[in-house]
């Protein structure tokens, strides 16, 4: 139970309303006074040399990767474990809620401030002499104001400072030094840190708002500030060991993964059998047949849609030698029984089934352990997509040669509402600006892709949106062609751009981490054979 025994401090909404005001005015006059501090600083930095190396370490302390990803995967699996079959649902809910909380102030700050100092264009004291702004730049050279570290470091502190607040003796001078750093090692100017530390703070605050709105760690008293709730210890321990005992519970289970029903051409119409632990797939990968194509269908309750594209993909694809793959990704519908009708007109088209539904990475992941094809056309169930563009992405990639993975499909007059039309432009220019994979849609679900490229890059749920970067970090090429959008005919959408917005941007940054561990790829060659 939580209890609050704070007493109510600054009633008066007016009041409170002038002193944020006033706060707001001191942090801008703050910087400003700072600013004057930005050469005196700077020529002493150059004048004292190399810095001690306490500094250098100090500042890789402040990237958000070693607080971001962490938590991250902390909410994620808190997320797992709290699902009915390993207990009642809410059994640790504070604890979610604190990991949730830290997690989102440091990732919402971060990206932020990515925004903000990418646009702004403020140039590296290291790069340039004096302040040089090249408004929209886009350049990490000319990204100084505000500091990302000092932000991610204030958005630290103040996270950590709110859970709990003798914490604060111990994060804000780690915070400050964090700052410090960065003007030691000639990445930033005196101005730069105080605007990252002010923006930091400043956004941990509008976090923890967002969280008292819904009831959520925090509580707002009258004036409308967030003010934390008194959490009693027994409880806290109380849910630590709910937790202890479910993370136990799920490492001794057995692994879970779809079971698969197959049928089509040269695969049994049966069930699969028990599946082994460790076994990541029940379909296993059989060798790609040269000049065949494989066109995957992920769909889930889309029979309706799946009846009007199909036999337009035989218009599209006829004169070649292709197969159509409908992953049915656990529909109640009739889907199953509209690819059995195809099958009976002697139509080449295969019926992968999840038992339940996973998601719309592993219907494509299905898909291509599948595939016959020596290159694998993905395009989406709903009807969105025109399969008339499947042969021309297909050729597009066959003319880009061997160094060429990945021909993607770019949607032009897209048909979807303002809100999502503008959060995937969003979202689009931000994986860009990160992972540089060269792609202004990756959400767009027609592409085709070499198959023995496809089963070289690592899956995880949210994969099929990252193809690109994907490809890319194994070594080839990627290619485009723009694609007209249709209205989805029936039904509504299984699959959203981004599921969840936090899994969305835990997903960015893993796709940026694995980019990150590839350092240099081997040219690899065979010396000789078995034969002789």
């Amino acid at each position: 139970m939580l209890i609050n025994k704070r007493p109510a401090r600054w009633r008066d909404p007016d009041v409170v309303k002038t002193a944020l005001w006033l706060a707001g005015l001191m942090t801008v006059l703050v910087v400003i006074v700072a600013s004057r501090f930005d050469e005196g600083a700077r020529a002493w930095v150059m004048a004292a040399g190399q810095p001690s190396p306490i500094w250098p370490l100090l500042s890789r302390l402040g990237q958000s990767d070693w607080m971001l990803i962490p938590s991250g995967l902390a909410v994620l699996l808190l997320h797992y474990l709290n699902r009915p079959k390993f207990g009642p649902p809410g059994s640790f809910a504070t604890l979610q809620n604190m990991v949730l909380f830290f997690f989102a102030s440091i990732a919402a700050t971060g990206i932020a401030v990515l925004i903000v100092k990418y646009s702004l264009g403020f140039s590296r004291p290291s790069v340039e002499g004096e302040r040089v702004v090249r408004f929209l730049a886009f350049r990490p050279s000319h990204a100084a104001f505000p500091s990302g570290h000092s932000t991610t470091a204030a958005a630290f502190a103040l996270s950590l400072t709110l859970l709990w607040r003798p914490l604060a003796v111990v994060v804000w001078p780690f915070a400050l030094a964090i700052g410090a750093s960065r003007v030691m090692v000639n990445a930033h100017r005196v101005s730069d840190v105080v605007a990252g530390l002010s923006f930091g703070a400043w956004g941990t605050l509008f976090v923890a708002i967002w969280f008292a709105r819904r009831g959520r760690l925090f509580h707002l008293s009258e004036s409308g500030l967030p003010l934390p709730l008194r959490l009693r210890i027994d409880m806290i321990s109380g849910e630590g060991r709910a937790l202890l005992t479910r993370l136990r519970l799920a490492i001794s289970r057995q692994s879970i993964v779809p079971v698969f029903h197959s049928s089509g051409a040269g695969l049994p119409d049966a069930a699969t059998s028990a599946h082994p632990v460790g076994v990541t797939s029940m379909i296993v990968p059989k060798p790609s047949e040269t000049g065949f194509v494989s066109v995957v269908i992920p769909a889930r309750n889309e029979a309706d849609n799946l009846a009007v594209i199909v036999p337009e993909i035989f218009e599209a694809m006829a004169g070649r030698a292709f197969e159509v793959i409908v992953v049915d990704d656990g529909s109640t519908d009739g889907t199953g029984a509209a690819v059995a009708a195809w099958k009976t007109e002697g139509r080449p088209v295969r019926h992968i089934r999840h038992a339940e539904a996973c998601g719309q990475s592993a219907a494509v992941r299905s898909g291509v352990l599948a595939a016959r094809g020596e290159i694998v056309a993905t395009i989406d169930g709903d009807g969105q997509n025109d399969p008339a563009y499947i042969p021309k992405l297909v050729d597009a990639l066959v003319a880009a040669g061997p160094s060429v993975g990945i021909a993607a499909g770019q949607r032009l007059k897209r048909t979807d509402g303002p809100a999502k039309r503008y959060a995937s432009r969003f979202a689009n220019w931000l994986r860009n600006a990160i992972l540089k994979d060269a792609t202004r849609d990756t959400g767009c679900g027609l592409k085709a892709v070499r198959r023995d490229i496809f089963l070289l890059l690592p899956f995880f749920h949210g994969w099929h949106r990252y193809l690109p970067a994907l490809v890319l970090r194994e070594g080839y090429g990627v290619t485009h062609l723009d694609v007209v959008d249709r209205s989805r005919m029936h039904g509504a959408s299984n699959y959203g751009i981004f599921d969840r917005g936090l899994q969305g941007i835990l997903d960015l940054f893993g796709v940026w981490w694995l980019k990150r561990r590839i350092k240099r790829l081997p040219v690899a060659s065979e010396i000789g054979n078995d034969n002789g």
